[in-house]
């Protein structure tokens, strides 16, 4: 079973240069954390302080409540799979899976019958005399994942495993990884650049800018409940317009804008004139039935996309402004045209204010 990571003010610095700076994060047993980013925020550093290749400069790291300082990665209960997988090409599948349990003395009856078990919690029977260069992409990430778990780690760490594969794999291998998280209760912490990763596989999400961690919460908050304007920018798509709050009411606020003024949450309770961002993704602007209603604007078609599922059509205000509109493709949508003028809106329930500043996006 899974162990709990507690990172505790954890900073690591090379010169001047902070990679990390007064990380804090309690990642659960059994629980599957990824950290997401760009590159060069301070992922892989924080896995490798994790796994013991490294020790902080400042803070404190426990595994299971016990401090990790000083406690080498071979003595550590965690595993790791690397981006390149680093498996061995001249060895036959069983003896990849078995080689951390050969080095740890394991009997051979002992050591085959682990490897075997593992090969069906990863599906690649018939595999085992196979050497690992014959196997296709998606086959290797399994051994990869059959090997890192043949040492029975309380913790797996996974340093952007899929990133190699092509789109339809990987897709596939996210399930699967998630599948085999929930059948063993091992904690999987996972660093990737790639959202949709993140998003679909995670229990929690850390989203990570130049060494600072931004946000840590669920997948659906970090989407629609973002709290700094990098994760809002970072995670999905955003329509982004700026202004100067007019009225507060409540948890509402009215932002004036060179477009107009519209009506938005305001989850940080800024004050009546502070400067203000308003953040609205494309799948919550929709065709104006009501004129008259809130949050109502004049625009004229740009470009149309057409993405299967959906229709992306690309807006500018009247007075320049840039608006995107993602609208399901569900038969009920009129037919649009390039150069057409026509209103749109946006609920004040899918709007939502953030203070100007903070990260820029890398």
């Amino acid at each position: 079973m899974g162990q709990d990571v507690e990172l505790l003010d954890v900073s690591m610095r090379f010169g001047e240069f902070y990679a990390a700076r007064n990380i804090n994060v309690h990642i659960q047993a059994g629980e599957f954390f990824s950290f997401l980013g760009p590159s060069g925020c301070g992922k892989t550093t924080l896995l490798r302080l994790i796994s013991g290749f490294m020790d902080p400069s400042e803070g404190q790291i426990k595994i299971g409540g016990k401090d990790m300082r000083g406690i080498g990665s071979n003595i550590r209960p965690t595993a790791m799979i690397f981006q390149n997988l680093a498996l061995f090409p001249l060895m036959t599948v069983e003896n990849n899976i078995g080689f951390g349990l050969e080095v740890r003395g394991v009997p051979k009856a002992k050591r085959k019958k682990k490897v075997e078990e593992l090969i069906e919690l990863v599906d690649l029977y018939g595999t085992g005399d196979r050497m690992v260069n014959e196997l296709s992409g998606g086959q290797m990430q399994r051994v990869a994942i059959a090997r890192a778990l043949a040492v029975n780690p309380a913790v797996l760490l996974l340093d952007e495993p899929l990133s190699a594969l092509d789109l339809r794999l990987r897709s596939q291998m996210r399930a699967e990884l998630r599948n085999i998280q929930r059948r063993t209760g091992v904690t999987f912490i996972y660093i990737t650049h790639d959202q949709t990763e993140a998003l679909t596989m995670s229990d929690r999400v850390g989203v990570m800018s130049i060494g600072k961690l931004e946000q840590v919460a669920t997948p659906d908050v970090i989407y629609n409940n973002p709290e700094t304007i990098f994760v809002a920018s970072f995670v999905g798509e955003s329509n982004i317009i700026q202004g100067d709050i007019i009225s507060i009411d409540g948890d509402y606020a009215v932002l004036k804008t060179t477009s107009g003024s519209f009506f938005c949450k305001n989850p940080q309770h800024m004050g009546q004139g502070e400067t203000a961002t308003i953040f609205i993704r494309p799948e919550t602007v929709f065709l104006a039935k009501e004129p008259n209603a809130d949050n109502v604007l004049t625009c004229r078609t740009k470009n149309l996309s057409f993405e299967g599922a959906y229709a992306v059509v690309t807006l500018t205000t009247e007075q320049g402004q840039l608006l995107t509109m993602r609208l399901n493709n569900d038969g009920t949508v009129p037919r649009i045209e390039e150069g057409e003028n026509i209103k749109v809106r946006f609920s004040r329930e899918n709007a939502f204010l953030l203070k100007n500043g903070g990260t820029p996006i890398a």
